[in-house]
C-alpha cells in the first residue's frame, strides 16, 4: 500500500437503477459481478444522489457540495470554478488522479490523466472512442439494434482504458497511490445493449410499473415541468402510454445495465489479478436512477426513490467487513470518504467518512426550485414557489402512491422545519475560510467563528433534528 494509503477506483454508471442489481432484491437483475462485490464489501441500504440529475450529481461528488454551494442546481448550469476540486484534494495528498469516460461535471476538473468521451456514447463527435471505432470500420452514433461487437462498444473500451491508465501509471509512480474514475456511460439512452445483450432479457418476467392511473394529475407543478409534462413544451399531453413501447425499453435497458456489470466485473478482476486488491478502496455508484415509466413517465429530475435512490457498493479488504449491510449515504460523503483516506483535510466538504462510525441518518437533497428530505420513516418534498409539497410513509408506502401532506399536518410541520433550516444552514465554508479577515473586535470575532466552521455542521444538525 503506496505510503501507507489505499488507492482508490470509483466506478460510476449513468442511471443506474438500485433493481438493476439482485444484491438489492431484484429477482429479474442479471448482476453477477456486482453481487460479488458487494458479498466481498458492503451494500448501503440507504444511499441517495445529492441530486436526481447528471450535472448536478456530478458537480456534488466532485466539489464535496450541495448543489446550492457549488451552483449547478439543474443540467445546462455551470458550477462555481472556485471550489476546489476532488483531484485537487487528491492530488495535494500525493496521489495520481485518472479520469477516464463521461465527466459531465459543470466545468473542468484538472485530473492528471484524462481520457474522456467527447459527449454522450451515441453523439457523432471526434474522441478518442470515435477513432477506435473507426479503426475497426464502425461509426460512433449508436441505436438498437447496435452492430458494435461488446468487446469494442463504449463501455468496455472505457474499461480497457482505465486498465492502460492504472498499468501505466504502476509502471511510472509505483510508489505513488492512484484514484481512478472510470465512469460508464451506460445504461443511459440510447438504449443500444450490443451483441446477447440486447435480447437477454427477452421473455422474461420483469416487476409490474409502480403506476396508478391519473397519479400524473397530482403531481406537483415544478415537477411536471422539469419533466415536460405541463406547458407549452409538454411531451405527452394526455399522459397515456405505449405499453408496448415501454416494455421494449425496459428490456433494452436491464440488458444495457447487465452489459455494463460484465464491464465492471472485468475491471474489479483485472484490479484482483494484478495484486491490487488488498491495498485497493473500490466503489460502485451511479449519478442518478430513472424512472422508466414507473409513476407514469420516463425522466429523472424527481425525487421518486426510482430516481433519488441509487445503488452504492465499497470495498476494502481488512478495512470493510465482507458481507456488511449499512444504511445512509449520499454522493458527497464519496467526496469526504475519498479525502479521509487520503489524509487530506478538508473542512469545506459537506460528507461524512463512510469508512468511519455510521452518522448520517437521513438524506436531503436541492434541485432546481425544489427540497426533499428522506428520514428511515418519511420523505418529504417541498416546493418553495408553490409553498406545498407532498409527504410519504415510507414503512406503510414503498411505492410512494399515497401522499399524506394534507393528513400528517404534525410530521410535515417537523419535516419541513429540519429541511428548511438545512437549507438555510449550507455555506460555502471554502469561501468564508479564504476571504475573512481579521479587524475589529467584531472582526475578529467573526473570524474565530468561521474558522471553526465546517461544510458538515449543517449535516451533524440536521441528523440530530431527525432523531429528536
Amino acid at each position: 500500500m503506496a505510503a501507507g494509503r489505499p488507492n482508490i477506483l470509483l466506478v460510476m454508471t449513468d442511471s443506474s437503477r438500485r433493481d438493476t442489481l439482485s444484491c438489492y432484491g431484484a429477482a429479474h437483475a442479471v448482476s453477477p459481478c456486482l453481487d460479488r462485490l458487494a458479498a466481498e464489501g458492503a451494500r448501503f441500504e440507504q444511499a441517495h444522489t445529492s441530486a436526481p440529475v447528471c450535472t448536478p450529481a456530478r458537480a456534488s461528488l466532485l466539489t464535496g457540495t450541495h448543489t446550492p454551494v457549488h451552483g449547478c442546481v439543474e443540467n445546462g448550469i455551470a458550477r462555481r470554478p472556485d471550489l476546489v476540486t476532488l483531484p485537487k484534494l487528491l492530488g495535494r495528498a500525493g496521489y495520481h488522479t485518472i479520469m477516464v469516460g463521461k465527466t459531465h461535471f459543470g466545468g473542468p476538473a484538472a485530473f492528471d490523466d484524462e481520457s474522456v468521451l467527447g459527449g454522450e456514447k451515441g453523439a457523432e463527435v471526434e474522441d478518442d472512442y470515435a477513432r477506435h471505432l473507426a479503426a475497426h470500420g464502425f461509426g460512433r452514433a449508436s441505436a438498437h439494434p447496435n452492430p458494435i461487437p461488446p468487446d469494442l462498444f463504449c463501455d468496455a473500451f472505457l474499461v480497457d482504458r482505465t486498465i492502460e491508465g492504472i498499468s501505466r501509471h504502476r509502471t511510472e509512480r509505483l510508489a505513488q497511490p492512484f484514484f481512478a474514475f472510470c465512469s460508464l456511460p451506460s445504461p443511459h439512452s440510447p438504449l443500444d445493449p450490443p451483441g446477447e445483450w440486447a435480447a437477454l432479457f427477452d421473455g422474461v418476467d420483469l416487476p409490474r410499473l409502480n403506476y396508478t392511473p391519473g397519479e400524473e394529475d397530482r403531481r406537483p407543478a415544478h415537477l411536471e415541468q422539469l419533466v415536460g409534462r405541463r406547458g407549452v413544451e409538454a411531451e405527452q399531453q394526455d399522459g397515456s402510454l405505449d405499453l408496448d413501447a415501454v416494455d421494449r425499453q425496459r428490456r433494452l435497458y436491464y440488458g444495457s445495465a447487465a452489459y455494463c456489470d460484465a464491464q465492471v466485473g472485468r475491471l474489479i478482476g483485472w484490479l484482483d489479478a494484478n495484486e491490487l486488491r488488498d491495498d485497493t478502496l473500490v466503489v460502485f455508484t451511479t449519478d442518478h436512477g430513472q424512472q422508466y415509466y414507473d409513476h407514469g413517465f420516463n425522466d429523472k429530475h424527481t425525487f421518486y426513490d426510482e430516481s433519488w435512490r441509487i445503488p452504492l457498493i465499497m470495498r476494502l479488504p481488512g478495512v470493510i467487513p465482507a458481507g456488511s449491510v449499512r444504511d445512509w449515504a449520499m454522493t458527497t460523503d464519496l467526496t469526504a470518504t475519498f479525502a479521509a483516506v487520503a489524509g487530506v483535510d478538508a473542512p469545506m466538504l459537506q460528507g461524512f467518512n463512510l469508512l468511519g462510525p455510521p452518522a448520517r441518518t437521513c438524506a436531503a437533497s436541492v434541485l432546481h426550485r425544489s427540497l426533499a428530505l428522506a428520514t428511515d420513516e418519511w420523505k418529504l418534498e417541498y416546493y418553495p414557489e408553490h409553498a406545498t409539497g407532498r409527504l410519504f410513509d415510507r414503512r406503510t408506502d414503498p411505492h410512494e402512491q399515497h401522499d399524506i401532506w394534507a393528513e400528517r399536518v404534525e410530521v410535515r410541520r417537523q419535516l419541513l422545519e429540519a429541511l428548511l433550516a438545512w437549507r438555510a444552514d449550507l455555506t460555502d465554508v471554502q469561501y468564508l475560510q479564504e476571504h475573512t479577515h481579521h479587524g475589529g473586535p467584531v472582526a475578529q470575532r467573526v473570524a474565530a467563528q468561521t474558522a471553526r466552521r465546517t461544510g458538515l455542521d449543517a449535516e451533524l444538525r440536521l441528523s440530530r433534528r431527525v432523531r429528536a
